[in-house]
Formats: structure tokens, sequence, C-alpha cells
């Protein structure tokens, strides 16, 4: 064992530390490795437990897999040379393709499981090679630098392969050899191979894929503005577009482009961002003959008004509550101007999130709820009493819920109760209409000096990135937290949400439940819900035909070939069913 070896080794102790006492360096290490190690350790990883993760879903025939493996055969003869292993991986680490000439040695790496359909990435087997998906840069890992104990005898080099239209990484190239066989020329040899496969992707680009760049490079002539140029699945920025938006925008993004191309409003318009800065986009369609494919989009950052004597603050939050939508920063905006009010009726649709609105604008005091449905109908006596109760005890907020369902009588006997105790004590109403709404008239809502309406989640999509976020959170709590990817958001941006944030909670909570990668996407929605996000409204059979197809393909881990097979068409029949239902199958859809 030579110097270096030993002092990585010894190096190695401080992983038997919680990570948050691990020390900022450990030695010879170095800091891309290091940094890999103390991210192993906060996920809960241990050198001695960790094994790649099996998914069999995974498609070994993808596009990348098809793509890399004439690049490879030209340098076979390389390989065939050398005692070593070459892989192919996806962005999240999972073997596409192995090429391993020597048995001996591929019967080696079998029994490690760095194989098809294995995970090798950090999350699962800490420092591996395959943490230049997540640096975006070449790295050479040799020996015990491996956060796992059982791959001390073997040096691994990587370099992650970016898409020459999109400039995103969409896997990894990794050479696998032993620790004694390490060369200083591995990692140049994976660099210049994962330069001959951009070169192939590039060779291989669709012709939409030429149409959006083409399209890009001709808007992109003043390079200070941001420029987006886009489809569903494919995104690209300029630099200035790049420090303005986010990865969850370009559902964001896609879908205003969407609405502008169908509504012929092509003429700049305002757009919120998912945090919060406000734009405005103008749009121009890409166009293959007669067919949309994608949009260009010139984008703006609004420019900050003149400031007055008495310049005009945006509207704060409501504590507890987030959003930044027109809709929702109008009802903030309101809430700020009803201040300390008494009386305070708080309209909107079910599950819009009214009791919250209502729970926030009480401030940090205590709060009483008292539901009018729940008693109000089955004994209107213990209704008046309880009313009575609560307006007797502490300086407490008092909140009824649903005063638009209560009977004429119900409602003037409630409010006379309210009308006699002293004046200074809170009172807050939910309903879904307010007092001009027509129908029978409800003397109670009449008795509310202000009414705050709280919009519905289908007027305020573009909050629902930080709707997502919030709600997971709350669900997630101390565990370990999900992010959701675009692709998911864009498709849920396509809902009516008729059950509006009730509805969107109840998703949240089912998918975080079974969600064990930290990631949701929209291969993770179910069937039903994913059939109901194509881009057209659908009839009922054709709802369920789509809810048929999705879970086919769930079923079938994604292979069209086999979701055809269980539905008894063929393969060609379910291309055209997914056209013409315009359901959302993107390469990384299952």
């Amino acid at each position: 064992m030579d110097e270096w070896t030993r002092a990585v080794h010894s190096a190695r102790e401080v992983l038997g530390e919680s990570p948050s006492r691990m020390p900022d360096s450990a030695g010879p290490v170095r800091a891309v490795v290091y940094e890999s190690w103390k991210r192993s350790r906060l996920q809960g990883l241990e050198p001695d437990s960790v094994a790649p993760e099996y998914y069999p879903e995974v498609e070994l025939d993808s596009y990348l897999t098809r793509i890399v493996a004439p690049v490879v055969e030209k340098r076979r003869a390389a390989l065939d040379q050398a005692m070593c292993a070459l892989s192919l991986t996806d962005t999240e680490g999972r073997l596409l393709r192995r090429w391993v000439p020597d048995p001996v040695f591929s019967g080696r790496l079998d029994t490690l499981d760095v194989a098809p359909r294995f995970s090798v990435a950090e999350s699962h087997v800490g420092t591996t090679s395959a943490i230049t998906l997540l640096s975006g840069k070449p790295v050479l890992v040799r020996g015990p630098e491996h956060f796992s104990e059982v791959f001390h005898n073997l040096s691994c080099a990587g370099s992650p392969i970016v898409h020459p239209v999109t400039r995103r990484i969409v896997g990894s190239i990794d050479l696998t050899c032993r620790l004694a066989d390490t060369s200083p020329i591995v990692l140049s040899w994976v660099m210049d191979l994962a330069a001959e496969v951009q070169d192939a992707l590039r060779d291989a680009a669709t012709r939409r894929e030429r149409l959006l760049l083409d399209s890009y490079l001709t808007h992109n002539r003043d390079t200070r503005h941001p420029l987006v140029t886009l489809d569903q699945h494919t995104i690209i920025t300029n630099a200035a577009a790049a420090r303005l938006v986010g990865g969850v925008d370009q559902a964001v993004l896609w879908e205003h482009a969407s609405r502008a191309i169908v509504e012929r409003a092509l003429e700049p318009r305002p757009v919120t961002l998912a945090d919060g800065t406000r734009v405005s986009i103008e749009t121009h369609p890409v166009a293959d003959g007669g067919d949309v494919v994608g949009a260009v989009l010139k984008i703006k950052a609004e420019a900050p008004k003149h400031e007055s004597r008495h310049p005009r603050r945006a509207p704060a939050g409501l504590p507890g509550l987030v959003g930044h939508s027109a809709r929702w920063t109008a009802l903030c905006a309101q809430a700020a101007r009803i201040g300390g009010t008494d009386r305070v009726l708080v309209v909107g649709e079910p599950g819009s999130g009214r009791l919250a609105v209502a729970a926030s604008l009480a401030s940090a005091g205590p709060l009483r709820v008292a539901d009018a449905a729940e008693l109000g109908a089955r004994d209107p006596e213990r209704w008046i009493g309880e009313v009575e109760t609560e307006l007797d005890g502490p300086d407490e907020t008092l909140v009824m819920r649903h005063v638009d369902r209560l009977d004429p009588d119900l409602a003037q006997a409630t409010a006379r109760a309210i009308e006699r105790r002293p004046s200074g004590r809170r009172v807050f109403g939910t309903s879904e209409s307010g007092p001009l709404a027509p129908g029978p008239r409800n003397p109670l809502l009449d008795t509310f000096s202000d009414v705050v309406e709280v919009p519905p989640l289908r007027d305020r999509l573009e909050d629902l990135p930080a709707l997502l976020a919030a709600l997971t959170a709350r669900v997630v709590g101390e565990g370990p937290a999900v992010r959701w990817m675009p692709d998911a958001i864009q498709a849920l941006s396509r809902l009516d949400w008729p059950g509006n944030l009730a509805s969107l909670e109840a998703l949240v909570r089912s998918l975080v439940a079974r969600n064990r990668s930290g990631y949701i996407g929209a291969a993770d929605l179910p069937p039903d819900v994913a059939a109901r996000t194509a881009r057209r409204p659908l009839a009922m059979l054709e709802q369920a035909e789509a809810r048929a197809i999705m879970q086919a393909l769930r079923d079938a881990g994604g292979n069209k070939h086999r979701a055809a097979e269980s539905l008894g068409i063929a393969r060609s029949t379910l291309y055209r069913k997914v056209r013409a239902l315009g359901l959302d199958l993107s390469t990384a859809a299952f």
C-alpha cells in the first residue's frame, strides 16, 4: 500500500463521525470527494452497508443507449485490450448499458451489482464517478476515495453527457478498472468519448430540436436580453435568461406560451416566475409547416416604478400562506386594508383555503372554530349556545364555518347572539357566496363589514410551484426533502382543480407517502390524474380510454410494445391514440 492510499484510508476515520461533526476537510482527500462523503453521510449512508438499488422499470433500449452504442463500438479495440468496464448511466445514475470484454471482471462487477438497471447514484452507494452527474464535471475516483468499502480495489472515471441543444446533462459515461491499473489518461479517454457522444447527439437531433435551435439563434441577436426557446420537453436559454429562470419555471413558461399561441395573444403579457419575479413575455411561435412545435419567448423584467414622495409598498403576504400570483397579491392587499376589522366574511369555493385565510387574518392570537354545517342543521339550539359560549369566553377570535348553510331563521338568531355581545371581539365567517349572491337572503351575511374573496386554484396556477413546496414540507415534516420536477408541475397546471387546494393537498399526501427517490415527476402521477392532464378537454369515454392507456404504460414500465400488447392493440395504434388524446409522454415519463 503506497503512502497516498494509507493517508486516504486514515482520513476515512471521519466517516465514523456524525455528519454535523465532520470537519471542513480531511487531509489528502480532494474537495470534490470529501464533499461527496459528507453528502453521503447526511443521507444516512454507512460505508459498510450500501449497495446499488435495482430499478426493474428502467428501459435499457433508450434513445441515449442507441446513440452511444455505435460510438463505443468504434473504440472497442481499446476496450478489448484492458481489464476494465465501460458503463452508460441515465441522469439518475442507473446503468443502461455495460461493456466488459473480460468475463472475470464482468463477474466481479456482477457480484457488486454494478450492472444494468442498478443505480450507482450517490444517494444509493455514496461516492463514485457517478457524482459527475451532480457536479457536471469529469471526475476520477480512486480506491479508498470511494465511499463504499467494497469498491476500494477499483478506480472509476466519469464524465457527464451534455445534450448539445438543451445544454442539460442526459447521462454519464464511466470507466471502471482495478486500482492497480489506474492510469492518468483514463479520465481524458472518457472525456473524449463523452465529446464524441455529444457530437452524435447533435447529428441525431430531431427536426423539432433543430427548428428550436435555429429559431433561438435567429432571435438571440442581443445577448443582454433574456431569451428562451422551448417546447414541452426542451428548453434553450441564453445566459441572461438562465440567471432569471429557475428549473420549475419551464412548466410555467410552456403553459404560458401554449395559451398565448392558442389565443393568438402574442403581445407582451405579465407572468410571475416561481421566485415571485414579475416579468413581461412576448411570444413568437416556432412552426414546422402548418404545425406549431415550440415558441421563442422574449422576457423583460418589470421595470421598477418611479418612487413618489410616499412610495407604495408591495402588500405583505398572509402569515403561514404562500403565493405571488396577481389574484393572491390582490387578496393580500385587501387583507392589509382590512387590518383589525371585527367582522370579516371570507368567501370562496369549497377547498380553496377559506379557513386558512381566516386563521391567517386572525393573526397569532387564540382561535376557536365552530362549524355551522356540522352542528347548525342538526341541533340549532346547541349551535346558538356554542356561539354564545365562545363569545363569552376569553379574548379569542371566533371563526364560523359554512355560515351560508344556515337557514334564514337560524342565521338571524346567530346575528342577534353576536350583536348582544360586547364589541371588540373578532368574528370571521366562511361562505361559498357573499351577501349579494342570488337566492334566499341570509341575514347573517349582511352583518359582516368586510368581505374577502379567496381565489380558486385554477385562477392562481402561477402559485402552483410554491403551493406544492409548502404542502410537501408540511407533509414531510422532519423527514427527507421531496422535490417536484418541472414535468409534474407542468402536468398539474393543466388541471381545472374543481376541489381546489383540498384536492391538491390530498394528491401531495398520497404521492409523498409512497415516494422513495426524493423526487416527484410526471411518471409518479396516478393514472387518472395523468389522463386528465391531456392538452385538450376529453369526453368521458376518452377519459376512460386515456386512463387505461396510462395504467398500461405504468404497468409496463413505460415500454410501449408491452403496453400495446396488454391493451390488445398494435403499437402503431397506441401511438396514434396517444397523439389523438393529447397525452404527454416524454422520454422520461415512466
